[in-house]
């Protein structure tokens, strides 16, 4: 029976302790590791972060929420683990109301790691004291770094293959049958990259019959210039439409940004003829198609600069000389270069006489940045005639060329030197210059020469894009007392390729070197001043001289007063050893005398 007691008891107090260490366990088991004391833990209820996004590298504050179970309101201690965020609070104390507790965590920064979390360890007190270790909150505001990807390399821009525009003179007259008749035909480059090797193929495709080679080899043909190309076509003995027309082709090689590549345009040119009549059914063939032709036009000058405003006028002709034409209607296009300024681009005219003109008047202005040296107009004209009691249309596509220009507002001041120094004393020369257009200079070179020495006559400034502006300095060494002749040369290339030059005159006044006097204590007291208008070099040379005069005097008047001083001393000293050599003369007469007296008793003795 006391057997079975006995493990009656031990059964009992294995149940007791398996319940006293239940706690421990749970806690472990659901706090990811945290160790607490038995009936003490703490419960994490929330959180709060001071931003809505939080990046790599930005600063934020977290609060964190939370609750105690056994209902304690004993303070704790928060310490900060190993986490995603650095600098900031380490730890933090707080008191619990009624077991629960704030905590807030300033000044963290965030690493930008991909954990985003806020790890603590919770020291408290009461109830034997402990901590509570593993404590995560996932902080869902934070962002994790991500490696930007590389930018893929830009795309080389592609210049476009140039646009050739024909023209020629071939209506300015007509041609006959059997006739022969010389012909120019103008070749335009209206694109922004030069025509290399152009070679020219011509081909009648009406009556006419081309005289000589079809085939023209021609030189360069640069961004909105042209050429110019004479032929000599052969009318046939009868001619049967009254325009006839040559066709043009042009291959050419180009550069396109990267590489020399070919290319081709083509177009062709009219030439006015005479049709032939024929006397048997004269009374039946219809009469000749009426021709619209641009007789002339004007722009206001020779070329048009960029951003200005101009009139483009122009006047259209009715070739017929039998035929009026009616309801004409012009309609005038521009370019993104020359643009129409303020006015409609369309003109309406009741009729035109036979072989009669019409004027037509359109303001224009030009881009304040061109791409090209030319822009083409295009006019077209529509129209109606009647002929052999019926009504036709017809209509006709003129163009034109308006040469631009940028203009030059290169800008440069006249030179300034900094001061009126001496001869063989270096010195500057300035020009500040101001690019006030909007397109670039190019090869600015600047050189001296004159009167003077440098050790950069020649400067290679280069380009000065659009609104830049800077100096151009020379270090420059006069060689002659008074002024010394300079002359200053700017070369440079405008927007339009042309090549300028500006020229200026300076003089660079020089005064004689002055050497320093040697008896000075510091010869290097006086600096070269800049020249002024109040000659402050000669005061200050006229003070040093009267210091110095004042110098010697005083040392002169010392020197006295110190010779006289030496012989007052040699004078008491000669009267001093006079009294001596008396003292001595009669001390040794007393004793001459007491000698002799001596003597002579002696003798009275004897």
């Amino acid at each position: 029976m006391k057997r079975i007691s006995r493990s009656l008891l031990s059964l009992c107090l294995a149940l007791v302790l398996c319940a006293a260490l239940l706690p421990v366990n749970v806690a472990k088991a659901t706090g990811g590791g945290t160790t607490a004391r038995a009936g003490t833990s703490f419960l994490i209820t929330g959180y709060r972060a001071s931003r809505s996004s939080i990046y790599t590298g930005d600063t934020v504050d977290i609060t964190v929420y939370l609750s105690r179970t056994d209902g304690s309101n004993d303070s704790i201690r928060v310490v900060r683990g190993l986490d995603s965020f650095q600098d900031g609070t380490a730890s933090a104390v707080a008191s619990g109301q009624n077991g629960e507790y704030t905590v807030t965590f300033t000044g963290l920064t965030y690493t930008g790691d991909s954990g985003k979390q806020l790890a603590f360890t919770i020291y408290y007190e009461g109830n034997g004291g402990g901590y509570q270790d593993g404590n995560t909150v996932p902080v869902r505001e934070c962002v994790p770094y991500t490696e930007p990807k590389p930018e893929p390399e830009p795309t080389p821009e592609t210049i476009p293959e140039p646009r050739a525009v024909f023209n020629s003179d071939g209506t300015s007259t007509s041609i006959a049958a059997g006739e022969t008749k010389t012909i120019t035909v103008y070749i335009q480059n209206a694109g922004t990259t030069a025509m290399r090797d152009p070679i020219l193929t011509l081909k009648s495709s009406g009556s006419l019959l081309i005289m000589g080679s079809q085939d023209y080899m021609l030189d360069d043909i640069r961004a909105g210039r042209d050429t110019a190309v004479t032929v000599t076509v052969k009318a046939p003995d009868k001619i049967e439409s009254q325009m006839q027309t040559i066709d043009a082709s042009l291959s050419f090689y180009y550069d396109n940004g990267t590489q020399l590549t070919g290319g081709s345009a083509s177009g062709s040119v009219n030439v006015l003829s005479t049709v032939t009549k024929d006397t048997k059914d004269e009374e039946t063939i219809a009469s000749p198609t009426p021709i619209v032709i641009l007789s002339k036009y004007n722009y206001g000058g020779s070329s048009v600069a960029a951003g200005s405003s101009t009139n483009l006028s122009f006047s259209f002709t009715n070739t017929s000389k039998t035929i009026k034409i009616e309801n004409v209607m012009v309609t005038v296009t521009g370019g993104q270069d020359l643009m129409l300024n303020g006015s409609t681009n369309t003109f309406y005219f009741e009729s035109v006489a036979a072989s009669g003109s019409k004027t037509v008047t359109v303001p224009m202005k030009a881009a304040q940045l061109i791409s090209a040296s030319a822009q083409d107009v295009k006019i077209d004209v529509t129209y109606e005639y009647v002929d052999q009691n019926a009504r036709k249309s017809g209509n006709a596509t003129l163009s034109l060329s308006v040469p631009l220009y940028q203009p030059d507002r290169f800008e440069l001041s006249e030179p300034k030197t900094s001061y009126t120094g001496y001869v063989g004393e270096e010195t500057s020369l300035t020009i500040d210059y101001v690019n006030k257009g909007k397109s670039a200079i190019n090869n600015v070179e600047a050189t001296i020469s004159g009167d003077i020495d440098s050790p950069t006559p020649y400067q290679r400034v280069g380009t000065i894009d659009g609104g830049k502006n800077g100096t151009i300095a020379f270090a420059v060494t006069p060689q002659l007392e008074g002024e010394n002749q300079v002359k200053i040369v700017i070369t440079y290339e405008d927007s339009n390729g042309n090549t300028k030059e500006r020229v200026f005159e300076a003089t660079v006044e020089a005064m004689a070197y002055e050497p320093t006097d040697p008896g000075m204590d510091d010869p290097g007291m006086i600096d070269p001043e800049p020249a002024h208008t109040f000659p402050w070099k000669y005061v200050i040379i006229a003070v040093v001289a009267a210091l110095i005069v004042l110098l010697i005097v005083l040392r002169i008047r010392k020197k006295k007063a110190k010779q006289k001083a030496e012989q007052a001393l040699w004078d008491k000293w000669d009267e001093e050893e006079l009294a001596e050599e008396k003292q001595e003369a009669a001390e040794a007469a007393a004793a001459e005398s007491k000698e002799t007296a001596a003597t002579g008793a002696e003798e009275q003795k004897k």
